[in-house]
């Protein structure tokens, strides 16, 4: 899971306010509903130290929607008297403890979003037709936009009324229409798969003006295309057929993304080389700035520290304060052990795996592979 896309939230100063919120829509008198938890989580916020002008900019958008209606949450996060983060839950956030509902503090409380938050997969889709495309984009931000490709004019559809003699040159005019509208889409769909760093490609439409499109794409590209001849560019694009075939053509990258780092922590950590386990190791990996994946379980494992100490940079975190004193910190901050993990990986460009307590992976609950080791071999 690469987490680039909340850097912004670390470039403003805290304190942070970080509110998770059941906004489900799918009982009645919703609104109101909603309105009573943010009044009750405002107050307690309020009574731990937020500031009116943070609350208030929480006020602005408590309750606003986008997407999705039934169960559902919200996740806002402000500093500086304005709101800095905030995004939709694909789910209610009723099983949050109080404490990491409502909470103010020096750094914004994201691991629960992560955990609860499907990783973001930057993709392309792509409706293709024998005219053109409509290319849709989505990056790891989940910010999203649209570029339409209109091919060359000329004969697109075959023709059998041709006449003798004709028909071949006709049908030979057309695919070769079809080719050059083709290679218009592909290099669209490079242009706008480069810009994101898309990781995977979804073609849909028509399947001989797929192949040739899938055909024209840059090399590396080629091997990240999902084909679907669910959707059409005459139709809405977000019909359910199509929406569910990206959603799993994302769901296997992640799944992909998983195994692939489970991999290559049991292999460096069976070789005693590139991977560390538990916390004393992890942390002051990421104190060297050698976590290039964190690997974290999802539930707990074991007796982890309820908190770390970290300093003004990301790789100032430390199990103790005696830790940071070592590494010249002479006001050393105590925050939860996941608000630290977080900041350290978004400020030192490293990914996060989520990993299932069932795979019995990890002894304490955490571990990492790691960029170099110490030995200077970068594996």
């Amino acid at each position: 899971m690469k987490l680039g896309y909340l850097q912004d939230v670390y470039d403003n100063r805290g304190p942070f306010v970080t509110v998770y919120l059941d906004t489900s829509g799918n009982v009645e008198d919703a609104s109101r509903t909603v309105g009573l938890r943010w009044r009750s989580a405002r107050e307690q916020l309020s009574a731990d130290g937020a500031s009116e002008e943070d609350l208030g900019a929480v006020d602005e958008v408590v309750g606003a929607h986008q997407w999705r209606a039934g169960q559902r949450g919200q996740l806002v996060i402000a500093a500086g008297g304005e709101v800095v983060f905030r995004d939709e839950l694909p789910d209610s956030p009723e099983e949050f403890s109080d404490d990491e509902l409502a909470r103010v503090g020096p750094l914004p409380h994201l691991m629960p979003y992560l955990r609860l938050r499907s990783p973001r997969v930057p993709y392309v889709l792509g409706l293709v037709d024998r005219t053109g495309a409509d290319v849709h984009v989505v990056d790891a931000g989940r910010h999203s936009g649209s570029v339409s490709v209109e091919g060359e004019s000329g004969p697109v559809h075959k023709s059998h009324a041709a006449g003798e003699g004709h028909e071949k040159s006709h049908h030979d005019a057309v695919e070769e229409q079809w080719r050059r509208n083709a290679e218009q889409v592909a290099a669209a769909v490079d242009e706008q798969a480069l810009r994101v760093a898309a990781e995977t490609i979804v073609l849909a439409g028509e399947r001989q003006i797929r192949r040739m499109v899938h055909d024209q794409l840059r090399k590396g590209f080629r091997d990240r295309v999902v084909a679907t001849e669910a959707g059409h560019r005459d139709r809405n694009a977000s019909e359910q057929t199509l929406q569910r075939e990206v959603a799993e053509a994302v769901d296997a990258v992640v799944r992909e993304q998983v195994d692939s780092a489970v991999q290559d922590f049991e292999r460096e950590l069976g070789q005693r080389d590139r991977a560390v386990d538990g916390w004393a190791d992890t942390v002051t990996a990421l104190q060297r700035g050698q976590v290039g994946t964190l690997l974290r379980s999802r539930s707990e494992v074991g007796d982890p520290p309820a908190s770390l100490w970290i300093g003004p940079d990301p790789k100032q975190i430390a199990l103790d304060r005696s830790g940071l004193a070592e590494l010249g910190v002479s006001d050393p901050e105590q925050v939860s052990a996941d608000e630290a993990l977080v900041r350290a990986l978004v400020g030192t460009d490293a990914e996060l795996v989520l990993v299932d307590p069932e795979r019995k992976l990890l002894t304490a609950g955490i571990g990492a592979v790691l960029r170099y080791t110490e030995s200077g071999g970068g594996g």
